[in-house]
């Protein structure tokens, strides 16, 4: 492994971007949980999922500003300490690397599960949706240390491949002639409480488009970011909820909570197993893109913080690629061994718990990021007003964000006292390792790096 020469190199063009942002929506989510959805708020579900996908659009937009302003691997640490404070750098940073690490363990095992659809490695499904998960995983790791570059490519070639399956169903379900209008009443059978409900599920798909900002530094040009985040929603938003709609119409939503892929049964139902097969394998590569997008993303967060000593400073040290190897081996390593507790079951009902507080956590960081937005236009208001780039509508923007926030905390935490416990146990864990560990250590290499320059 190279020297560290604290600099990513800068490959991604709009394209990669935009890729990384269609890859980042967590394919499990939509693949299958649009079932769990659609039990919770019947046909409503389609409504459900566009606007939480809305709502976290604003948050993500509107936080587009500081990655344009502040071009910088170890983003989400680097705009908060500079807004808040140091304490709130680290803590929203470490919540969305824990969010990302723990999301690569849960979509590794959905990955693992749709695998087993086209082969399985041995009878028993659990063993082999197991190794499936550890060998895509790994092969996710090799494909993230070849650089942002390749990286970008490969997520660039997956997802033009699952937009045109996606387009395929969605175009071909609604010519089929099969779509039935008394699958879609009543529309909203559970009322306002079940479309919540189902908003707090869509959000958990919708989380990982954040991700995006964290390329910042590796991108050509930065005004590509709030370019290919826009477009990556869009993308998102148009295909998944067409795609939704059509298959609420063509099968009864009753029916989606007893199987795997309600998207699956819907193409088989108008179209044959071979269409079944097909949307399997867009499932497949929504859940391996997301995969790489977790991965990256903890990478360059943890570069990032290293440099600053928030973290150990070893994390800054690239390979030949110029790529941030020792944190993609870390989120490796943890996504690994929670995929080996999930299949053991040593914890029971551990990994929904785990799952639900990551999602958490995850919105912690964009709460803070959205305040450091607003916060960045109040205190440096030359630096912003000279920015290549300014959300458009950006009060009602901000407001929209923060709505979104709190139904997400409401989803997640308003039924389950034991849950919220949890989350903010784990909130206090990332702060008192902020006290311990990042604020002395950064003190350290701040006072070693004014010594080197003197």
């Amino acid at each position: 492994m190279s020297e560290n020469n604290n600099n990513l190199a800068k490959k991604l063009t709009f394209w990669h971007v935009w890729a990384l942002g269609v890859g980042a929506v967590v394919g499990d989510g939509i693949f299958v949980m649009v079932g769990n959805g659609a039990e919770a708020a019947g046909p409503a579900a389609v409504l459900s999922y566009l606007v939480a996908g809305l709502l976290l659009m604003c948050v993500c937009m509107v936080c587009c500003e500081l990655a344009v302003g502040m071009p910088v691997a170890g983003s989400l640490h680097a705009w908060s300490k500079r807004m808040l404070g140091p304490a709130f750098g680290t803590v929203a940073a470490l919540c969305n690397a824990t969010m990302n690490t723990v999301f690569l363990g849960s979509v590794g095992l959905a990955t693992g599960r749709i695998s087993n659809y086209f082969f399985m490695w041995v009878d028993d499904p659990g063993l082999s949706s197991l190794i499936w998960s550890v060998l895509l995983l790994t092969i996710v790791l090799l494909v993230a240390m070849s650089g942002g570059e390749v990286t970008g490519k490969t997520q660039l070639g997956l997802i033009v491949v699952l937009v045109g399956i996606m387009v395929a169903f969605a175009v071909l379900g609604i010519a089929s002639g099969k779509i039935q209008r008394e699958n879609y009443e009543p529309f909203a059978p559970f009322g306002a409480p079940g479309i919540i409900a189902c908003i707090g599920m869509a959000v958990y798909s919708y989380m990982g488009p954040m991700s995006l900002l964290t390329t910042s530094e590796e991108i050509k040009d930065i005004r590509n970011l709030p370019k290919a985040m826009f477009w990556a929603f869009v993308t998102i938003l148009v295909i998944y909820t067409i795609a939704i709609a059509v298959a609420l119409g063509l099968v009864d939503y009753k029916t989606y909570g007893q199987i795997a892929s309600p998207f699956t049964q819907a193409a088989e139902f108008a179209f044959g197993g071979a269409a079944g097969f097909a949307i399997n394998f867009g499932a497949w590569i929504a859940a391996v893109t997301c995969l790489v997008g977790e991965i990256f993303t903890v990478s360059r967060l943890l570069f990032g913080m290293g440099r600053e000593g928030v973290v150990p400073e070893g994390f800054t040290k690239l390979n030949k690629r110029q790529v941030p190897y020792r944190g993609l081996l870390l989120a490796y390593i943890v996504g690994i061994i929670l995929i080996f507790v999930e299949f053991f079951g040593v914890f029971p009902n551990f990994y929904v718990m785990l799952a639900n507080v990551a999602s958490g956590l995850g919105a912690t960081t964009m709460l803070l990021s959205v305040i450091s937005t607003v916060q960045y236009q109040r205190k440096f208001p030359e630096e912003y007003r000279s920015l290549a780039w300014h959300m458009p509508a950006k009060g009602l923007v901000v407001v929209l964000a923060l709505i979104g926030l709190a139904i997400i905390f409401y989803a997640l935490f308003a039924a389950d006292l034991l849950l919220f416990a949890f989350y903010i146990g784990t909130l206090a864990v990332l702060c008192l390792f902020h006290h311990f560990y990042s604020k002395p250590n950064s003190a350290k290499i701040t006072q070693r790096k004014q010594e080197e320059d003197a």
